[in-house]
């Protein structure tokens, strides 16, 4: 059975923090401040599953993480769960695959972790 964990992306400090959920409502932890808060409306924190999978040196791959196929040089996606087939998918970023959505399982060899689209927003920029 894959284990379900997250991590939580503060969008306001721009760094990974804690999180928990209480009462129904994920609080996470705010490093700066020393204190818990709740995000009711969803607007600071981001909240990214694990895929079950880890890449080829066994670091946990995430939603959101952009990797690239070991055996295809060329291959790049973001990780993302892809609600028509309830399942998480590659999205393709390369402009010769562009949109294209890859179950993970077609890579058998495994990923190497390049960032993500947080920590790195204009990596998948550099990488084309």
């Amino acid at each position: 059975m894959r284990e379900i964990k997250f991590r939580a992306w503060d969008k306001d400090l721009k760094r990974w923090t804690n999180y928990s959920i209480a009462d129904d409502l994920p609080r996470f932890y705010d490093k700066h401040t020393g204190c818990w808060k709740t995000d009711k409306e969803g607007e600071r924190f981001i909240l990214c599953q694990y895929t079950g999978l880890k890449n080829f040196n066994g670091k946990e791959i995430y939603e959101g993480d952009i990797v690239r196929a070991v055996s295809f040089s060329r291959w790049i996606g973001v990780a993302k769960y892809y609600d028509k087939n309830q399942a998480f998918v590659f999205e393709c970023t390369d402009e010769n695959y562009g949109g294209n959505i890859v179950f993970m399982s077609r890579f058998d060899q495994g990923f190497k972790i390049l960032g993500n689209i947080y920590e790195n927003p204009g990596l998948l920029e550099e990488v084309r």
